[in-house]
């Protein structure tokens, strides 16, 4: 974990030097988001309830009055309880125990994005790539199990922002999107889920 941590880390410090030494050639835009999520796919097995327990922030440089690029780091917490049940075991034997889930992604994403109009209400499409730090870790019963790990991760995003005044520098920012996480632990292939936000997005610096 202290690993993972670093990297993290580090990953997030030169994507924010970069932005903040290009600054000077356009906008930079911060977006702070309240985010809820839906597991989907092989996910659905392991939690299948949505989760409103995340954030999400982007920073990004615009390029030109359409374009921008920049960094989305992204918490999103997973949490399911499952009723006591029979589960069988890796070793072919069987237990009667509680089983729970709990599941945290942490993407940190390379993102552009395209906005359809550079004035009043602005929706846009965004695509991130880059990886997640996946912490997940099964109770069965009081026992505990962790497979954690960092992974690819993708995320495509349709959104809208709408200033608070006409043609105003601030305003709200409602999104919906897809994180696509190939993780591959545990007997499941993915951790991908349909995600919403919504939040303030304000220059950070012109």
């Amino acid at each position: 974990m202290k690993k993972n941590k670093i990297i993290l880390c580090t990953a997030f410090i030169l994507s924010f030097a970069v932005l903040k030494t290009t600054a000077q050639q356009g906008e930079v835009r911060m977006t702070a988001s309240l985010a809820g999520a839906t597991p989907m796919g092989d996910f659905k097995d392991l939690v299948d309830k949505t989760s409103f327990r995340g954030v999400d922030i982007n920073i990004i440089y615009g390029i030109n009055d359409k374009l921008g690029a920049g960094l989305n780091i992204g918490f999103q917490d997973f949490y399911q309880k499952f009723p006591r049940a029979v589960y069988k075991l890796s070793d072919g034997s069987d237990i009667s125990a509680v089983i729970t889930n709990s599941v945290q992604t942490i993407p940190f994403l390379a993102t552009a994005k395209y906005n359809f109009s550079s004035s009043g209400i602005q929706p846009y499409a965004s695509a991130g790539v880059g990886g997640s730090v996946v912490l997940y870790r099964q109770y069965l019963g009081e026992a505990a199990n962790d497979f954690n790990k960092i992974s690819f991760a993708a995320r495509p995003s349709l959104g809208v922002y709408i200033p608070f005044k006409k043609d105003g520098e601030v305003g709200l920012n409602i999104a919906a999107n897809y994180t696509y996480i190939p993780y591959k632990e545990a007997g499941v292939s993915n951790l991908s889920y349909f995600g919403f936000t919504v939040g303030v997005g304000f220059p950070m610096r012109n």
